[in-house]
């Protein structure tokens, strides 16, 4: 796990949450479901990997539409990602294949 990338993620998801709020409902409501874990990153109380089910928010793009605003979407992804240990090898690989396609 990779703190500082967390942390940037972090950051990065928070603005992209207050940006994308004032143009929708649904955002503003995901925000305040992740504003405590977000909150807990950025003070350094985050150490260790959480698991993808303890992370709030996921229905917000697959049931409410908020896939349609993609940096808040690509945000939201690089933030799971780091707050889950960060990129797996499977996802390296994955992701070095299609950079050669």
């Amino acid at each position: 796990m990779n703190i500082k990338n967390l942390e940037a993620s972090a950051i990065d998801l928070e603005q992209q949450l207050i940006r994308h709020s004032t143009l929708t409902p649904d955002a503003a409501d995901l925000y305040r479901g992740l504003k405590p874990l977000l909150e807990l990153v950025k003070t350094g109380k985050i150490v260790t990997p959480i698991e993808w089910g303890e992370i709030p928010g996921q229905y917000f793009f697959t049931e409410k539409g908020l896939q349609i605003f993609e940096e808040l979407e690509e945000a939201y992804a690089k933030f799971s990602i780091e707050i889950t240990g960060g990129e797996s090898p499977a996802l390296k690989l994955f992701r070095e294949q299609r950079r050669q396609q």
